[in-house]
Order: C-alpha cells, then sequence, then structure tokens
C-alpha cells in the first residue's frame, strides 16, 4: 500500500497506490475503518498546514475532511475520474469543456494576442504554434490573457515561463520536508521583452505561479486585478477502489518569496473587471501613435451605437474616394479596425459611419491619417486621433 508513483497534475501530484478499478465498491464498515486510518496516515505524513489534534479519534472520513483545509477532500471513484479527464484533456478548459485551451488573434497595431483559458497537458505546444503564427503575421508585441484560468498542469507553466527573458527561477515550493526552488523549463522561443501579462480575481494557482515569478524577475508586465490566492499544492493519493484523497501537501511562492497564498498577486497595472484588454490595448495604441507624432483631439464619451462623424477640414480639401479609402480607420480597442463608409460632405467635411452598430459599451479610437490633399495638392503631414466611448 505505500508504495508511490507519482503523476505531476496542474499544480498537483497524482499519487497511486493501487491499480484503478472500474467503479467504487460499497463500504462495508470494515472498509471504511480501513480508508479512515489510511487517510489519517497521509494527513499525519503529507498535509501542509495544521494536523487536528484529536485526529486519532476521529471514525468517518466525513469528520477528517472537515477539519483539515478548503482545498483537501474525499472523492469518488466517478468524481476521480471526471476530475483527471477534465485536468488532463489536451484542449479543453476545465471551466468550459467546449474551450479549447489556447486561442489567439492579432490585435490592430501588430499586436499579439494568446489566451490561455487552463494549463493543459500539451499547452506550451498550442502556444508556440500560435505565436509562430502571429510573428508570421507581424506581431512585434504580446498580450498573454490568464484571466479566468484556474490552473492546470504545473510543468506547463514552467514551460511556459521558459519563453521570458530574465526568468531564472520558476517558483519556490514548500513542503514538510523543506523548500525546492524549481526552475523553468527554457526555450529558444523568446517572448517580446514588454510582455503584457492579463489576471483577474479568477487567475489561480498555476497562473500565480507565472504571475509571480514575472513579477519577482521584473520579467514582465502583470495587468488587471489581485489574483485569487490560491498557492497551496494538493496530491491525490488514489485507493483500489478508484477513489481518491486529495490533500494540501505544500505551498508555492514566488522567486522572492512572495507569498501567493491567501494573498494573491498585485498587478502592475491596475484595472477595473473586465476592462483589462481594454485598457492595455488602448495605451499601447496611444504609445504607437504618440510616437508616430499623431495628436489626441478630444475624447468622445457616451455616443450612440450607430454614431456618424464628421471630419471637418479648415479648407477645401479634395475627398474623392482614391484620396480618403486608407485614410481613416475606426478601430476597436482589444480587437481591430473596423468597416465603415466615407462620404464627402461639401468639400470642407468628410462624414464616416461605421458598416454595423458598434458595440454598446465598447471604446474605439478613430483615427485619421496624414496625406489627406486640399484643392491645390498641399497634403496634411501629421495624424490624429480621437478615443470613443459608446453609451
Amino acid at each position: 500500500m505505500k508504495k508511490i508513483h507519482s503523476i505531476l497534475l496542474a499544480f498537483i501530484t497524482i499519487i497511486l497506490l493501487a491499480p484503478h478499478a472500474s467503479a467504487q465498491t460499497a463500504f462495508t464498515a470494515e472498509a471504511e475503518a480501513a480508508r479512515v486510518d489510511d487517510i489519517k496516515f497521509f494527513v499525519e505524513n503529507f498535509y501542509y498546514g495544521d494536523i487536528p489534534e484529536n485526529l486519532h479519534a476521529m471514525t468517518t472520513i466525513d469528520e477528517i475532511m472537515g477539519a483539515l483545509d478548503e482545498y483537501s477532500r474525499y472523492m469518488s471513484a466517478d468524481e476521480y475520474m471526471d476530475y483527471v479527464a477534465a485536468v488532463g484533456a489536451d484542449d479543453v478548459a476545465l471551466h468550459n469543456l467546449t474551450e479549447p485551451a489556447v486561442t489567439s488573434a492579432m490585435l490592430y497595431g501588430d499586436i499579439g494576442y494568446i489566451k490561455i483559458n487552463t494549463f493543459s497537458n500539451n499547452m506550451d505546444k498550442a502556444v508556440t504554434k500560435h505565436y509562430s503564427n502571429l510573428k508570421k503575421q507581424g506581431a512585434d508585441k504580446l498580450i498573454i490573457d490568464l484571466r479566468y484560468n484556474g490552473g492546470g498542469y504545473v510543468e506547463s507553466a514552467e514551460e511556459l515561463l521558459g519563453h521570458f527573458e530574465g526568468v531564472k527561477t520558476a517558483y519556490e515550493m514548500k513542503t514538510r520536508e523543506g523548500t525546492t526552488t524549481v526552475k523553468p523549463v527554457q526555450s529558444k522561443i523568446k517572448f517580446p521583452k514588454q510582455t503584457y501579462v492579463l489576471v483577474n480575481r479568477y487567475s489561480a494557482s498555476a497562473s500565480e505561479i507565472v504571475a509571480a515569478s514575472l513579477q519577482d524577475q521584473n520579467a514582465g508586465i502583470i495587468v488587471g486585478e489581485r489574483t485569487k490566492g490560491k498557492g497551496t499544492i494538493q496530491s491525490f493519493f488514489e485507493f483500489e477502489d478508484g477513489s481518491a484523497l486529495k490533500l494540501t501537501i505544500g505551498e508555492f511562492t514566488g522567486p522572492k518569496k512572495s507569498k501567493i497564498h491567501k494573498k494573491g498577486i498585485a498587478p502592475t497595472i491596475d484595472c477595473e473587471h473586465d476592462q483589462e484588454l481594454s485598457i492595455i490595448h488602448a495605451r499601447l495604441l496611444k504609445d504607437s501613435l504618440a510616437q508616430k507624432k499623431y495628436k489626441q483631439v478630444d475624447d468622445l464619451q457616451g455616443v450612440a451605437a450607430d454614431k456618424t462623424f464628421h471630419i471637418h477640414f479648415t479648407q477645401k480639401m479634395n475627398l474623392n474616394e482614391a484620396n480618403t479609402s486608407n485614410k481613416v480607420e475606426l478601430i476597436k480597442v482589444g480587437g481591430v479596425a473596423v468597416p465603415i463608409s466615407l462620404k464627402p460632405n461639401g468639400t470642407d467635411m468628410l462624414d464616416i459611419k461605421p458598416l454595423k452598430q458598434m458595440q454598446k459599451g465598447g471604446s474605439y479610437f478613430l483615427v485619421i491619417h496624414p496625406g489627406f490633399a486640399n484643392d491645390t495638392g498641399r497634403t496634411t503631414k501629421h495624424g490624429i486621433f480621437t478615443p470613443i466611448t459608446v453609451k
């Protein structure tokens, strides 16, 4: 019974004591007592926390579980099999089994965006593939989204950290046997030095390993909300009937021993809930436009979703389609340029209308590029932009 075989899951180690049975068998009083004794043994030898003073007097599984931390629990064979199937799947997220573990998109401004829903078994291969495709499309900046990511394989977190310049240590792991320093799995494929990582109150476990490691080593910029604060490590001790004990056996911290458990990671850039992507994309757009010497004009708040915008020039302009079609863009913050129609309104005004209604509550940038020609052939030299918020 004491033979141990380990399988690392996300933030978890699974320890097998016997082969799987097809289903859980009903407990006899004798079997129940034996199971209680086994659980007491594991609590006494592996539990990372305060061991209940009256542990030896406890006679039921529920009584023992009620005296341990919130992350320790006993799972039936069916519950355990469902859990392992979900966490072990390569292409599913724990919170949504129909959603891919990794997705990506190109945002306006040559910004790559990679969303990681869970740290699945082959997550790093998927991330590498997505990042390579983004680079082929011209991405020179990167946003990685770990919002709502509750964890997964700890090895995948170590692999993700290996893509960041300057990460020498992944995390510190403390158990009853002492502290272990865990290194990242280094990769030849490196992310941009100023990579932004989005987190929120639901980012936990392996997500927090990544956030703490990057923050402690100044290797990435953490954007969003304080993370959940789930900094403990659980192991599964499996029994001969297929049931299992999920038991807290340690705690992880950042490389500089920054505490995660019950505290979480405070972001470098604070954002309101679910505004993280919009805020950082808007900041990157403003920085990019400022470098090109574009000037901000106005800040339109609470505009209608079907708003028609008007550009008024101070002189007569040549506003035919050939001169205007590529000089105006309406950019969805957190996305790409949206289709618009351009229509001259006299010789000194241009009407701009989105071909589809803008998203209610969404943010946009109206960008006017240089190169507009007046009726004598002279062209505008500087671009302008206007931030827009839709009511």
